[in-house]
């Protein structure tokens, strides 16, 4: 009897280490998304400051200011 105990034991364990894995990757892949999201929302408001900053051809405006107080 103790045989079948200790594999249902077994068993139970296993399954739950397997449950807390998924959920942990779940919270990964979560976490990794919202890292995207911000990062796709940071790079989006420099590309807009960019153009709005420099017009639509930046390179119009590229060696036109010097900082001579440098």
């Amino acid at each position: 009897m103790s045989d079948i105990a200790s594999i249902a034991a077994s068993s139970t364990q296993l399954s739950q280490q397997r449950v807390q894995e998924q959920a942990q990757i779940a919270v990964m892949k979560e976490s990794r998304d919202m890292a995207q999201q911000g990062a796709m929302q940071l790079l989006e408001g420099v590309t807009e400051t960019a153009v709005a900053t420099t017009g639509a051809n930046p390179s119009e405006n590229v060696g036109s200011l010097v900082d001579v107080r440098a």
